[in-house]
C-alpha cells in the first residue's frame, strides 16, 4: 500500500500514463502507485530464465512488473498474480489485457498468505521488501513437490551478504521439507539505504 511522495507543481492535473519498459506497458497513475527504476534490470531478467510450460507464482505482483513480461517474453503454462492492494489490481488487470496475455496471467486480489495455490508453482517470485523471509511458509507451500525456483528478494546490511540470506533460505526450506540444490543467482540490485541493499537470490529447492 505505500504511496509515492509527489507534490503538484503545474500543468494539466492528470497523473495517470503509460509507462514502457522490456517491450511492455504498463499504466498507472505515478501519484498513487511505486514505480522503481531501479529494478528495472531485474525485470528485463527473469523472463530469460522461464522455460516453457512453467507455472508461476508472483507473490507481490503489483501492476504486473514481473508477470507481464514473463507473459510477453517467454512461453510459461500459467502465471498466477497475486496482488492485495486493489488500486494495484485494477491496473494489473488492466495491464494484462493492454498487453495481450490474458491468456496466461491469472490475476488473484488478495493476501498471498491467505490464498491456498496447492503446490503447484515451478518458480516463485517474492518481489518484495523488506523482511521479505516472513512470507516464505507461503512460498513453500505453493512450490511443487519435487521442487522448483524461488527469486527471493530482501534488504541485508552489507556485512550480511551472502551468508545471511543464504541461511534464511536454508532454514526455511528445512522446515518445510525442501533444500537449496543450488543457488543459481545472487545479486545487489539497488542500495537501499545507506549500506542497506535490495538484493535477489535465486535459489533451486528439490525434497528433502
Amino acid at each position: 500500500y505505500r504511496e509515492p511522495r509527489m507534490r503538484w507543481l503545474a500543468g494539466e492535473k492528470n497523473t495517470e500514463t503509460i509507462h514502457t519498459e522490456n517491450r511492455c506497458s504498463f499504466r498507472l497513475d505515478v501519484t498513487r502507485i511505486m514505480l522503481s527504476k531501479g529494478n528495472l534490470s531485474e525485470r528485463a531478467r527473469v523472463p530469460r530464465l522461464v522455460e516453457e510450460g512453467e507455472v508461476i507464482v508472483d507473490m507481490f505482483a503489483g501492476i504486473g512488473y514481473f508477470s507481464v513480461p514473463i507473459a510477453r517474453h517467454a512461453s510459461p503454462g500459467r502465471i498466477y498474480a497475486i496482488e492485495k492492494n486493489p488500486l494495484s489490481f485494477r491496473y494489473l488487470r488492466e495491464n494484462i489485457r493492454l498487453n495481450g496475455v490474458q491468456d496466461v496471467i491469472i490475476p488473484i486480489l488478495g493476501d498471498c498468505r491467505e490464498i491456498r495455490m496447492g503446490n503447484i508453482a515451478d518458480r516463485i517470485i517474492m518481489g518484495y521488501l523488506p523482511r521479505t523471509d516472513r512470507f516464505l511458509r507461503t512460498a513453500f507451500e505453493a512450490l511443487k513437490p519435487q521442487g522448483g525456483i524461488i527469486h527471493y528478494h530482501d534488504t541485508f546490511v552489507e556485512d550480511e551478504l551472502w551468508e545471511k540470506p543464504l541461511d534464511i533460505l536454508e532454514r526455511a526450506g528445512f522446515r518445510a521439507g525442501y533444500n537449496i540444490k543450488k543457488v543459481r543467482y545472487k545479486s545487489v540490485v539497488k542500495e537501499y539505504a545507506p549500506r542497506i541493499y535490495h538484493v535477489v537470490m535465486d535459489a533451486e529447492f528439490n525434497k528433502l
